[in-house]
């Protein structure tokens, strides 16, 4: 949903179509259109070997030597401030279930930092895909008590969200912010079944993940804010607060591939300028081109 959202908000489809290359894992995109309770919104899916990647069943969760998104609303600032508002079907976990693990599907972190670092991209975008796989490990580290590099990724290492990872990364950095801007974060309720068992959401990996961060529950039991989500949030380095004063350029809705009973399963990211006199929060500068996140409650941020 996040990469359908900076697609739909002005991020060129050539430029996603050039990092996915660069990666050279044997991965294509397909963009599309749909409508969303009414709201038309791009819908953003990786093809491996010519086949859609069922993403609804990933997770996010890693595991040692083994183990989906989420959507928020994103509001961008640039200094045309990109306001990005993204909903979390995965900031948040959605609930997957984990299936088997296949070893040959399985990549440690250094090997996964390997294939970043060898792709052609800008370097800033690089090194936030790298650093949101590095905040994945240490906290699947710190939740399972092993050492970092015991860590493999499985779903989360898969092709479709290495490719998820690197375009949210890619994309974010062609927006030209200085800083990003989050509302609360509505985790979701109820439980996910992760490779160790079930678990009540938030997951242990996007709790450790969210310390220091607002969140709350409105209710819905499902998992909106996933670990890949939640360290996607951190990369940004985000900061806290409602919606700002800002004047607004363009919009982004990125569709979710589940859907809520009379709620949109999209993200959206606002992108535009802050008002003259709008400070960002933790900042006595006006004149930061911030980037907004901010989540409807009654969906899930889906970051991959």
């Amino acid at each position: 949903m996040t990469v359908g959202a900076l697609l739909h908000a002005g991020i060129t489809e050539e430029l996603l179509q050039q990092a996915v290359a660069a990666l050279n894992i044997g991965a294509e995109l397909r963009v599309r259109r749909l409508d969303r309770r009414g709201i038309s919104a791009t819908k953003f899916d990786v093809l491996v070997n010519g086949e859609l990647a069922d993403r609804v069943d990933d997770s996010g969760h890693v595991h040692p030597h083994e183990h989906e998104h989420t959507h928020a609303q994103d509001h961008a600032h640039r200094h045309d401030h990109p306001h990005t508002h993204t909903k979390t079907q995965s900031h948040g976990h959605h609930h997957h279930k984990h299936g088997a693990m296949d070893h040959r599907d399985a990549r440690s972190l250094s090997r996964i930092k390997d294939i970043i670092r060898k792709a052609e991209i800008p370097a800033p975008a690089q090194a936030m895909a790298i650093r949101t796989f590095e905040l994945l490990g240490e906290a699947e580290a710190g939740v399972h008590n092993v050492p970092i590099e015991s860590i493999h990724f499985h779903e989360v290492g898969a092709v479709d969200t290495i490719v998820d990872i690197v375009c949210a990364s890619v994309g974010f950095h062609a927006l030209g912010v200085d800083r990003f801007i989050c509302s609360p974060l509505n985790v979701g309720g109820g439980t996910v079944k992760c490779a160790h068992g079930e678990f009540p959401v938030p997951a242990p990996a996007t709790l450790a993940l969210l310390k220091g961060v607002p969140v709350y529950s409105s209710g819905i039991n499902s998992e909106l804010v996933t670990p890949t989500g939640a360290a996607l949030i951190r990369a940004l380095d985000c900061s806290f607060s409602a919606f700002p004063s800002m004047s607004i350029e363009s919009i982004g809705y990125g569709a979710g591939s589940r859907e809520f009973d009379g709620r949109p399963s999209v993200m959206r990211i606002s992108v535009g300028e802050l008002n003259k006199n709008a400070v960002a929060p933790g900042s006595t500068d006006s004149q930061l081109n911030p980037a907004v996140l901010g989540q409807s409650p009654s969906t899930t941020l889906r970051v991959l």
